[in-house]
């Protein structure tokens, strides 16, 4: 399909229930020089990009704020300038404005930003660098209650498991909005096929009853997981490099071969729901 300039073309198409972008962090500045730049942020956004401390941590913040400019331009066919955000009080950003129940979520790490879009639905996205150094799965291990710590001994690989869990788990509460605020205890993920999840959450669990989680490997060194309310399919995959997204403005159809892949079989153990009380 040919796609038309960035601010012009056919009417958008509606979007799939969820669609994700993936960006590797070395086409940051390819993807800026392709798009705008900094030009594109507000000036609250510049000011901000400019405290950040490391030049990866800039790196970051730019290649999100434009991945996602960029990912909701491709969906609706508006002009990627013309977007602003506010806050909510867990410091999630979310669109001002009504843009007809349109909802996205940014994560990045070292080596890879995501994004995923929906429209009427609340999504998550989480994406980490696996596998987890000793150091972050210890201390990540602490987060957990003692139900989710003997799944993952349990599992052939205990930090392969910790990691998959916590993926997930992000992904999940940003999708509730609350962040890590909420904590991360008693939430367990049921595998419902290859490489996607039903949520239990002991604390909440008709909400949790309403989510699917989908685990995907952008690459060998990353573990991503998405999150969408009411989700009946895997998120429509689309991988970001530089002019090809700075170019769409309609929802484009990449290769089915592309792109992010479910993750192997899970490391969690058999009937991780098991423990829920």
């Amino acid at each position: 399909m040919r796609r038309g300039p960035l601010t012009g073309g056919r009417a958008p198409r509606e979007a799939t229930v969820a669609d994700l972008w993936t960006l590797p962090e070395h086409r940051v500045a390819e993807l800026a020089d392709r798009s705008g730049g900094s030009a594109l942020l507000t000036p609250q956004e510049r000011r901000r990009h400019r405290r950040l401390r490391t030049s990866g941590a800039r790196r970051r913040f730019l290649g999100g704020r434009l991945l996602c400019r960029l990912a909701l331009s491709s969906v609706t066919g508006l002009p990627p300038d013309g977007w602003r955000f506010d806050r909510t009080r867990y410091g999630r950003p979310e669109l001002a404005g009504d843009h007809g129940g349109l909802r996205f979520n940014l994560s990045h790490t070292d080596g890879l930003i995501a994004c995923v879009v929906t429209r009427g639905r609340s999504c998550g996205v989480d994406v980490e660098r696996v596998p987890l150094d000793r150091a972050t799965a210890g201390a990540l291990r602490d987060h957990f209650d003692a139900a989710q710590r003997a799944a993952f001994d349990a599992a052939p690989d205990p930090v392969a498991a910790l990691g998959e869990q916590w993926v997930m788990t992000e992904a999940y509460l940003k999708g509730l909005g609350t962040g890590l605020a909420y904590g991360v205890r008693q939430l367990r993920f049921e595998p419902r096929g290859p490489g996607w999840f039903a949520v239990a959450d002991g604390r909440r669990p008709a909400a949790g009853r309403r989510w699917r989680i989908d685990l995907l490997r952008p690459g060998p060194g990353h573990l991503l997981a998405v999150a969408v309310e009411g989700g009946t399919g895997p998120p429509r995959r689309h991988p970001a490099a530089g002019q090809a997204l700075a170019d769409a403005v309609t929802t484009p159809h990449p290769d089915p071969h592309a792109g992010p892949h479910p993750a192997p079989p899970h490391h969690l153990s058999p009937d991780p729901l098991s423990t829920v009380t």
